[in-house]
């Protein structure tokens, strides 16, 4: 196996240094997106994590430190599937604008002045220049710095000063939509794909679970950035692994066991868990600093949720907040960009506290997850490391199948998605679904 391994791995480097495979485009034409084909070595690297977890292996170090390789999955997995881009509190009202990065790609978001959100790529239609560098608010018109051709928050061509272009030129020369626009939970979702699939039918039964969670109402307490040395699949793979919390969170560990996570996982494109009942230990999340969501069922408002959306999104359910990691592969091969949001329930705050105080009680919240996510960056980057010594090795690493199916789910996910698919369920492992039991039995 590893001589095969290695001959494939040689394979490989052997086509990508040549760049040939990088010319080959899956989707071809005016405003439409190219993208490359994975090489049927890379394939093969993947098979032996494309079986039952009692038979698979941890995904090759291959797919996380080979840049030619991690640029392509990269412009796959961002460029063909729905992936986060933002929160709409980030555009809560007309004049909000936003600039989203991911890898070489830029993306303008924008709410007009009707309330409407907008996706468009950071392109001038005149000569290419790059439009905005960074977003703002009450926002009027976007103007491209090299030759002021000024375009509305919808995109639309509004002037080209000193020059007049005819009204019927205008119309064709507006900024270049992203084909995908939709919003789930709280968050801004793009798809590059033409036509690209509704948003629910990747998401299975996620936004049932989730129906009772008002996440349009919440309001955005803090966000934290992070440049991170990793792979962002290795920074979804660390959110959805909790059998790391006793190794590298010394203090959750005291009243978050790893065998406290029980899933919480049906069909779709996400990785699911929880931890109930939640215990008040004298920190900041306790129960009795804030108001829960208003809809909850009892159960779910004595309970901890978790959820990755594939691909690049971490959502923490506590019954009064969210927090959530959207990361986004960097431009500078092997970094990736990670911004950490606090939003809080929309009554979270109790009537007999002040509003001074409640803003302490929220900035303590955030230290907290601020501290955790912290510590799993220092883990992140030393395993980005640990690859990295493996990668030319042959070596794959392995799963313990009680503690390490959410990887497995998510690794298969990504190796789906390389195909343009989604994943196969009937791959994944059969659960225990005690909790969900409870909460469909349980009365609001």
């Amino acid at each position: 196996m590893r001589s095969a391994v290695l001959t494939s791995l040689q394979r490989f480097k052997h086509v990508g240094r040549g760049g040939a495979w990088r010319a080959t485009s899956t989707t071809q034409g005016f405003g439409k997106h190219s993208f490359p084909q994975v090489p049927e070595a890379l394939h093969e690297l993947g098979r032996l994590t494309e079986r039952r977890i009692e038979e698979a292996k941890v995904l090759h170090p291959l797919f996380y430190t080979e840049e030619n390789y991690v640029q392509v999955s990269n412009e796959l997995l961002f460029g063909k599937h729905w992936f986060a881009a933002a929160h709409v509190q980030e555009l809560s009202k007309p004049g909000d604008v936003k600039v989203v990065d991911v890898g070489k790609q830029s993306i303008i978001l924008t709410r007009d002045k009707k309330g409407k959100l907008h996706a468009f790529y950071n392109t001038c239609r005149h000569r290419g220049a790059r439009v905005l560098s960074a977003g703002s608010t009450g926002c009027k018109q976007l103007v491209c710095p090299y030759h002021w051709w000024a375009y509305r928050l919808d995109g639309t061509l509004k002037s080209t000063p000193p020059a007049a272009v005819p009204k019927e030129r205008k119309e064709e020369l507006g900024l270049l939509p992203v084909p995908g626009l939709e919003t789930f939970a709280g968050i801004i979702f793009l798809n590059q794909q033409p036509n690209p699939p509704p948003l629910h039918s990747v998401l299975g039964d996620l936004p049932e679970k989730l129906a009772r969670y008002d996440f349009d109402d919440m309001s955005l307490h803090a966000q934290k950035s992070y440049d991170i040395a990793g792979d962002w699949k290795l920074i979804a793979e660390n959110f959805v692994d909790f059998y790391h919390i006793d190794a590298v969170h010394p203090e959750l560990s005291k009243f978050s066991r790893v065998d406290d996570h029980l899933p919480y996982q049906g069909d779709g494109q996400y990785v699911g868990f929880v931890t109930s009942p939640l215990t008040d230990c004298g920190g900041p999340g306790d129960s009795h600093h804030f108001n829960s969501f208003a809809r909850l069922k009892q159960i779910e408002a004595n309970s901890a949720l978790f959820f990755h959306i594939f691909p690049n999104v971490s959502i923490t359910v506590y019954p009064h907040s969210v927090y959530t990691l959207l990361t986004r592969p960097s431009a500078t091969y092997g970094r990736t960009q990670e911004t950490l949001t606090l939003l809080m329930a929309p009554d979270a705050k109790k009537q007999d506290v002040c509003g001074d105080e409640y803003h302490e009680k929220c900035d303590a919240l955030m230290n907290f997850v601020t501290n955790i996510n912290d510590e799993d960056v220092v883990a992140i980057e030393n395993l980005q490391q640990g690859l990295a010594n493996m990668s030319g090795l042959g070596m794959h690493g392995e799963f313990l199948p009680k503690y390490d199916w959410p990887v497995h789910r998510f690794q298969n996910m990504v190796l789906n998605g390389l195909r343009g698919s989604l994943l196969n369920e009937d791959m994944m492992p059969s659960l225990d679904n005690a909790f969900e039991r409870k909460v469909s039995s349980a009365s609001a």
